[in-house]
């Protein structure tokens, strides 16, 4: 059995089992062998646009045997995604919220056939959030793990049968981690608290509209 990052493991709790899965930007393929590994999905592709990156994902892929199982496609998102593949779970991570937007964005007539998409966003999760409620998903799950030092929100989206309304701290901060609210989301916000102080601080006084916005987000937290 494959060995992953806490990180990872925690992003595969989120995978339904039996689910057909696309792994976009699967760096090194670790992800996707766990997840065949572990019986939780049958089928997976792995997509990158980085072709070292993918070449990585084939050797590992290679050297746990499965070459002939976990699919690997050179593209940029979803655009290596075709209806047939019959893929009904979207998993991204480790990038930045616009580039994940963009991927699910300009692909929206892709989604048809995917109920389930989980993200790890390493920028603004409440951006994350909102746009992934406006195409039509709602929160399912929402997980907090620390690796390596760092702190990460990985956050499962599902098909909603009817548009879902949040507050701004429920979308700043997560429904569930806030109902949660748990040790590690505790150290989280003060961290977080904690660089919007020093940001803020780095504002001149003549930005008004910049610390107006600061002092809004400063506000949730406290």
């Amino acid at each position: 059995m494959i060995k992953i990052s806490p990180r990872l493991e925690a992003i595969a709790t989120l995978v339904p089992i039996n689910s057909n899965v696309i792994d976009i930007g699967c760096d090194h393929g670790l992800l996707d062998i766990y997840l065949y590994q572990k019986r939780i999905s049958p089928k997976i592709i792995a997509s990158d646009i980085n072709s070292l990156a993918l070449n990585n994902a084939k050797e590992n892929i290679k050297r746990n045997h499965l070459e002939g199982i976990i699919e690997t496609r050179l593209g940029n998102g979803l655009d290596s995604l075709n209806q047939e593949d019959n893929i009904d779970t979207i998993i991204i991570s480790g990038m930045g919220a616009n580039t994940i937007i963009g991927i699910i964005k300009n692909n929206t007539k892709k989604l048809s056939n995917i109920s389930t998409i989980i993200i790890q966003s390493n920028t603004k999760n409440e951006l994350i959030r909102k746009e992934i409620i406006k195409i039509g998903y709602q929160i399912n799950e929402e997980q907090i793990v620390k690796d390596n030092n760092k702190i990460y929100i990985i956050i499962k989206f599902i098909k909603a049968a009817k548009k879902t309304k949040h507050t701004s701290k429920e979308l700043y901060f997560g429904p569930i981690l806030l109902e949660k609210d748990s040790l590690l989301f505790k150290e989280y916000q003060k961290a977080e608290l904690k660089k919007l102080l020093i940001i803020k601080k780095m504002i001149p006084k003549n930005k008004i509209l910049e610390r107006y916005k600061i002092n809004k987000i400063i506000k949730l937290y406290k």
